[in-house]
């Protein structure tokens, strides 16, 4: 190229469409100098970060031919180099309309696997990875059934479930019922049952690039009775050799899945027979994992699911150590209304505490993510320093409820 040749735009400035997007994925491609174009639902009030894109689309995100009716005459124009999301809602509209467009990603058959636990675990099965025993029950005869085959409690859950909302543990054969009818009221769809495995849960996230897997942290996990998050804390505190047969693992099931591109949170149970796959999803851990990921290792995981598919940035070639631990404590109050609420001082500290309540709002027990009242967020020396500290300022935080 000569001296003072014009370098065409879309050469110089990489674009992507973001789908459904978080504020931050729309900031980071724009701090990597990314065009951005921001997708939002036309039924929903365009939100506030629509006005930090360079341009704003409102299309029905379910309609496959109406994304790619508002995006192909862009791509036309200036090509895109990618589509983007990490929401749980913009992933399959994402990996439909860059297969239209005919852009590198993940394939829609590998987002579609990810988000249907029972043909994600049938083809698990099929391989020999992770091997879980499961039932899609149609009925509490079903569920029965199953229980009496495997001999112990199983868990019955939404095939395409998320923020751990109807999610059951069936004691045996008498409780198929009972539970069966509280899945329904939980709003429960497409059941499917599976072993109940013991043991303590952590999750993984991890990255890919060009199909090539790298594990960027293991977080342990604080479960409820009734399976939703209590907490979270980096790095994990699980032996050296059980991480590596966790990594072992991870990697072994992105490979199975297809899994060739960006981030990855996958959920799993170490048991006594090794560690087995739970479920996962094509986006980063929610539940602020991604600032435990900040804080613990100095990683944006955000910026990285931008640049790197661009070379903007390169690639994690190897798991990061961290430099810290974090932890995060989610805020369970007795059920009732909100009378009063007081917060202890967090000056001069690096503690961040969040309430997802108001005096007068109704407290719920909880039987999904959405219904914990806020968090408390630290890091530490290490992650048992960084827990620590997220416990004793949650036991301060005083969220008082009544009749």
């Amino acid at each position: 190229m000569t001296s003072g040749q014009q370098v065409p735009a879309s050469t110089a400035t990489p674009r992507v469409a973001v789908l459904a997007g978080t504020p931050q994925l729309v900031r980071a491609a724009r701090a990597l100098g990314i065009g951005t174009v921001f997708v939002h639902d036309a039924a929903q009030p365009a939100p506030p970060v629509a006005a930090e894109a360079d341009a704003a689309l409102a299309v029905d995100l379910t309609d496959t031919d109406a994304l790619y009716a508002a995006l192909a005459p862009l791509h036309a124009e200036r090509p895109f180099a990618r589509v983007l999301s990490l929401t749980e809602r913009g992933l399959l509209p994402t990996a439909a309309v860059a297969e239209r467009l005919r852009l590198p990603g993940n394939s829609l058959h590998t987002v579609r696997l990810l988000q249907d636990k029972q043909r994600m675990r049938e083809l698990l099965n099929a391989r020999g990875v992770s091997p879980v025993r499961t039932a899609a029950p149609r009925d509490a005869g079903d569920l029965a059934a199953f229980c009496r085959t495997t001999g112990g409690p199983v868990i019955l859950k939404p095939a395409a479930g998320t923020a751990s909302q109807a999610v059951f543990r069936v004691a045996g054969p008498p409780a198929a019922e009972e539970v069966w009818q509280a899945f329904r009221r939980a709003g429960g769809t497409r059941p499917i049952a599976e072993e109940y495995l013991d043991g303590p849960e952590i999750s993984v996230e991890s990255f890919s690039h060009d199909g090539k897997h790298t594990v960027l942290a293991v977080t342990d996990k604080l479960v409820g009775s009734s399976f939703v998050e209590m907490g979270h804390s980096q790095p994990s505190a699980l032996p050296a050799p059980v991480l590596a047969e966790v990594t072992t693992l991870v990697h072994t099931f992105l490979d199975t899945v297809g899994l060739t591109e960006g981030p990855a949170h996958t959920e799993v149970k170490v048991t006594g027979r090794g560690p087995r796959i739970l479920e996962s999803h094509n986006r980063i851990g929610g539940d602020k994992i991604r600032e435990l990921l900040r804080r613990a290792y100095g990683l944006d995981v955000v910026a990285l699911t931008a640049g790197c598919p661009l070379g903007l940035l390169p690639p994690p070639a190897e798991p990061p150590v961290p430099r810290r631990g974090a932890a995060i404590r989610f805020l369970i109050p007795p059920p009732g209304t909100v009378r009063r609420l007081t917060l202890p001082d967090t000056a001069g500290t690096t503690a961040e505490i969040r309430l997802d309540v108001a005096v007068g709002d109704e407290v719920h027990p909880v039987r999904s993510s959405r219904d914990r009242a806020g968090y408390v967020i630290a890091d530490g020396t290490d992650s048992v320093d960084a827990a620590r500290v997220c416990a004793g300022l949650a036991a301060r935080v005083q969220i008082e409820t009544g009749e």
